[in-house]
């Protein structure tokens, strides 16, 4: 999600108040009075009703709430709070028992594969590192030679590092654990691993080369299992095969005492549900929870494989679709439906370094154990903001720009003031039949310009622009789209809430 950030010059506090009551207009009890307004623009705006909108506009610190509901716009709540935003090394993936799971630090530590050959050296050269290689000065003679032992090899054993937390909502109860868990998958880089080992009686430290950075841990909270579920994300430098594990934590498993939980590393998995192999031509893209079991994307040469397993790690259903060129990254977006789960995918081919070339859209159904492919669309159709995928029916959503003639920047990209909606019928054709089109729009950017046009400031008689670029604050407001179901399905998060699962 971009967002757009102005800088202003420097405000008392009552004059921060008076710029959320003049921007936004008078509150009454918790309802926000700004202007918002959704119009039916062509077709049958009966399609909207199938799908429930939520979003807000937020400054990090204040959020004004919104909903399309059945078809119609409901401004709801305002929220504000002085206090800071709070940040956390870990990532709060869902409920368990009495409190909240937390996956924490997961990384892809590599070692020596069984048959590899590993040279070992008394002497180093600290530029085969990665970085600067500068260890402590008590450490080296007095030549300039360090006291270390260098190990060089070429095919390593990848093993998949987590750390896991629980902590009770009520109450001091801890829970932490973590997995170093020896995979399976050979990773064999392009250039050697180095790994630079210093140990003596006062201090022992070691540094290893940066290669397989790109070999990436992913996870899944399932909160109908209360399982935590795990693989790495791999490439054409891999070999061999990967779980599917399952991380717990186990039914009989509960909270300690905080401070008396010590932090247990265990080396096997709660279950290895599969072994997905993986080549040179074969990569694992991504996996995703779809409440009835857990969906691995493959990519290959010239096609997507999405794999559908139970919990207990049966292969339930397969499909494959073709797309020209290759995909190595996916982003995934699901949406919750009385009867089932719909699921988009957008696929990218990386054509050069922080280069990527946006060519597969699809979109799967998942009811009963089965598979579905329920949405192919056509070029410039599928690449948008958001995709909520019915089992006949698909909404997409692109965020309008706000234009400012340069009479004010927007620091980090564009100002998002608006919604285009549109639902197409997918029961008779993969591609899609346009049955609506709709515009939500907002005054975000007429509003900002408006206050900034007549603050008065030490630098009123300079343009705006400038004190946008030189203003030591700033405001960070966008509208954003948090969730979207389906008729009948489960909303994945609530007001008040800054994150969702």
């Amino acid at each position: 999600m971009k967002k757009w950030k102005i800088y202003l010059p420097l405000l008392s506090l009552c004059g921060a108040l008076a710029v959320t009551g003049g921007i936004w207009g008078v509150m009454r009890g918790s309802t926000w009075n700004g202007q918002m307004e959704l119009t039916h623009l062509e077709g049958d705006e009966s399609a909207l009703a199938d799908f429930q909108i939520d979003g807000f506009i937020t400054d990090v610190r204040n959020g004004w709430y919104f909903s399309i509901v059945d078809g119609t716009l409901q401004k709801k709540s305002f929220s504000m709070t002085n206090e800071d935003a709070f940040f956390d090394y870990g990532q709060v993936r869902g409920i368990w028992k009495d409190g909240t799971m937390e996956f924490r630090n997961g990384s892809v530590n590599f070692q020596p594969w069984a048959d590899s050959e590993v040279e070992t050296a008394e002497v180093t050269d600290f530029s085969q590192l990665w970085k600067d290689g500068k260890f402590p000065s008590e450490l080296y003679d007095g030549d300039g030679e360090a006291h270390v032992t260098t190990h060089t090899f070429e095919k390593s054993q990848a093993v998949l590092c987590v750390d896991m937390k629980a902590k009770q909502t009520k109450g001091k109860g801890l829970y932490r654990w973590g997995y170093e868990i020896p995979t399976n998958m050979q990773y064999i880089p392009e250039e050697p691993f180095v790994n630079i080992v210093i140990d003596d009686e006062n201090n022992k430290t070691s540094e290893i080369n940066n290669q397989g950075n790109e070999i990436e841990v992913i996870s899944v909270w399932s909160q109908s299992q209360e399982m935590m579920y795990a693989t790495l994300k791999t490439n054409e430098k891999c070999r061999g095969s990967i779980g599917l594990y399952c991380l717990g934590p186990k039914e009989e498993e509960s909270f300690g005492d905080e401070g008396s939980t010590g932090r247990p590393t265990r080396t096997e998995p709660v279950a290895t549900l599969a072994e997905i192999p993986v080549s040179e031509n074969r990569w694992v893209l991504g996996l995703e929870d779809v409440g009835e079991g857990l969906l691995l994307f493959i990519g290959e040469a010239d096609s997507v494989t999405a794999e559908l397993y139970s919990y207990e790690g049966e292969l339930l259903d397969s499909k494959n679709i073709q797309t020209g060129e290759p995909v190595h990254e996916i982003e995934v977006q699901q949406t919750d439906w009385e009867s089932g789960r719909g699921i988009y995918v957008k696929g990218s081919q990386n054509i050069e370094e922080n280069a990527y070339f946006v060519h597969c859209f699809a979109g799967y159904w998942v009811e009963d154990g089965i598979l579905s492919l329920v949405y192919l669309p056509e070029d410039g159709q599928g690449d948008v903001t958001r995709t909520a995928v019915g089992k006949d029916r698909v909404l997409t959503i692109r965020y309008k720009e706000g234009e400012w003639g340069g009479k004010a920047e927007a620091v980090h990209g564009n100002i998002w003031n608006g919604l285009e909606l549109c639902v197409y019928d997918t029961a008779e054709d993969l591609a899609g039949r346009w049955i609506y089109r709709g515009e939500l729009e907002t005054d975000i950017d007429e509003d900002m310009l408006e206050f900034l046009a007549t603050s008065k400031t030490e630098e009123s008689n300079q343009s705006i622009q400038r004190q946008n670029l030189r203003g030591p604050g700033g405001w960070n407001r966008y509208l954003k789209v948090m969730d979207i179901s389906g008729k009948g399905g489960e909303r994945v998060w609530e007001e008040g809430s800054w994150y969702h699962y």
